[in-house]
Formats: C-alpha cells, structure tokens, sequence
C-alpha cells in the first residue's frame, strides 16, 4: 500500500481493523446528522501519511476539527493506539522495517529552554484616528464642557 491509496480511499482492509474497535456514533436527531467514523479515519490517516497540516485538509474531508474531536474520543478509549499497534506489527512482520531509512520530524516539537523569542514590533501604520486641530488643544471643549 502506498501514500496514493491513503489519499484516494480508506483501504478496505484498513477499515475492517479499526471498524470494531471504534465507537459508533449516535445522533440525536437534532442538529447535522455526525460524519461517519471511516470519512474520519481517512481524514487522519491522510494527516498521518502526508504530512499536511490540519487546517490545509482538502475540502472532500471532514471538517480538521471534528476529525480532531473524534481523535481525541478514540485516544481517550485508546481505541486508535491499540489499532494502530497491531496494524505496524503485521506490517512488520510481512515486510520488515528499514531502520535505515526511518525519518523523525520535529518541526512541529517546540524548543527547548533558552530558545530566542521574536522580538516585538513595533506599531508603524497610520493612526487611524482623527487628526486632531489645533483649536481643540488650544483651548477648552468647544462644547463649553470642562
């Protein structure tokens, strides 16, 4: 299976691994009817192989932040880890891992202690408020107030 197959469609196989272990969702009757589980899944998956960011998910997805919700359902049940383990053990054992070739990304890590922090920048548009006259800081009001 490649990045291509993730990106066209949710592999079969794929969805028949996590389909029991994932929670059904309910609707109320009120509201939008919820996005299923498998719309969601291919969304991660997505994420997961391709690197995008959450915000730049192509419009044929879910929503980033009901995908991000129904993540965060699935982590706190650790139904997708459990999943997600057995799915990378079967790989493993049919192909095998090329630690040669293992990437780890931590662009998305923050920085350690000490790191530099941007500066702030200064505000240097026009005001957008009125100029003022110079009868109005002559003088008192012009209204007679004080």
């Amino acid at each position: 299976m490649q990045l291509k197959d993730f990106a066209r469609r949710l592999p079969d196989e794929v969805w028949a691994e996590f389909e029991p272990a994932l929670p059904a969702v309910v609707w109320a009757g009120t509201g939008r009817p919820p996005v299923g589980n498998r719309e969601c899944l291919h969304a991660l998956l997505y994420v997961l192989a391709s690197g995008v960011a959450w915000e730049m998910l192509p419009w044929c997805f879910p929503s980033y932040k009901t995908v991000q919700r129904r993540l965060k359902v699935w982590s706190d049940l650790d139904a997708f880890r459990a999943v997600w383990r057995r799915l990378a053990e079967r790989y493993h054992e049919r192909h095998g891992v090329n630690w040669d070739q293992v990437l780890l990304d931590g662009s998305k890590k923050p920085s350690k202690k000490g790191a530099n922090r941007p500066a702030r920048r200064r505000w240097t548009a026009a005001s957008r408020a009125r100029p003022s006259t110079s009868r109005a800081t002559r003088g008192p009001c012009p209204s007679g107030r004080p």
